[in-house]
């Protein structure tokens, strides 16, 4: 896991960036703020990323984690503490702010989520094959998944779309020229290591926390595209509603890449997260 990346500035703002699966800060557009955020893509759980820890308790793995980061880091005593999290960095930051019950090191000012759902993911994502105005189809992926994780298959594809290398190769993915979910995909594949991809679905898979949604009180906006690839609309609209201080903004024509597609709808949400 990397370090936090951190400004010295004197700012009394402090921003917590949770990126997407096999994805890092650089899909985030450059707040003008302190940051911190955790890179678990070369995280190794496990030979083959599997460990009986992970398959049992899930994503409060990758939040342990998290504590262990925050408590590290002076900035994360700012007055206030805003998280913007994308895709598995959502429900992430669902699983973090749950167990804690948004107080102590949890203790946040402002939710920014951003194309995520609460569960159940494997339910919730659906890979959409084509569109065509407002039809379209989609896989669901719970079949699919069983046969995708097999350690032979993920390291197989690890290789084919890496050249060759099983390992993980940071990518900017400001500079790397990625427009569309494929691309951030195969991005994120390179960027990578494949146990760590391992590591991440088998902690996801049973995520679930729809049912206590309401604990979250705290300033909420939820950012989802009309074009998201992974997540229907129908999963912000749902998670916006069951958040009792949530605004939900769609974002038209912006995919699952939307953070680095869409930029400006970040920056405006974190500055309105912030004059909340």
């Amino acid at each position: 896991m990397e370090g936090a990346t951190e400004n010295p500035s004197r700012e009394s703002c402090t921003v917590l960036l949770l990126p997407g699966m096999t994805l890092n800060q650089t899909i985030f557009p450059t707040l003008d703020v302190p940051s911190i955020a955790p890179d678990f893509n070369r995280l190794h759980l496990g030979e083959d990323g599997s460990t009986p820890e992970i398959e049992s308790r899930g994503l409060n793995v990758y939040a342990d984690l998290l504590d262990e980061m925050l408590r590290g880091s002076d900035i994360w005593e700012a007055d206030k503490r805003i998280v913007v999290a994308h895709s598995f960095g959502g429900m992430l930051a669902l699983t973090w702010l749950l167990r804690h019950r948004c107080s102590g090191i949890a203790r946040v000012d402002g939710l920014l989520l951003i194309a995520t759902t609460a569960g159940p993911v494997l339910d919730r994502v659906g890979l959409r094959l084509f569109r065509i105005q407002d039809f379209e189809v989609r896989l669901g992926v719970r079949l699919l998944m069983q046969l995708w994780n097999r350690p032979g298959v993920t390291r197989t594809v690890k290789r084919l779309i890496s050249g060759g290398t099983v390992d993980s190769h940071p990518i900017d993915f400001q500079s790397a020229g990625v427009q569309t979910d494929l691309d951030l995909d195969l991005a994120g594949w390179r960027n990578t290591d494949w146990r760590a991809m391992r590591s991440y679905r088998l902690a996801m898979a049973d995520f679930d926390e729809r049912e206590r949604l309401g604990e979250i009180v705290v300033p909420t906006i939820v950012l989802h595209g009309t074009d998201d690839t992974l997540f229907e609309t129908s999963a912000a609209r749902e998670l916006a509603v069951e958040l009792p201080n949530a605004e939900l903004r769609i974002v038209a024509g912006a995919g699952h890449a939307l953070p680095l597609t869409h930029g400006v709808a970040v920056e405006q949400a974190v500055h309105d997260l912030r004059q909340n």
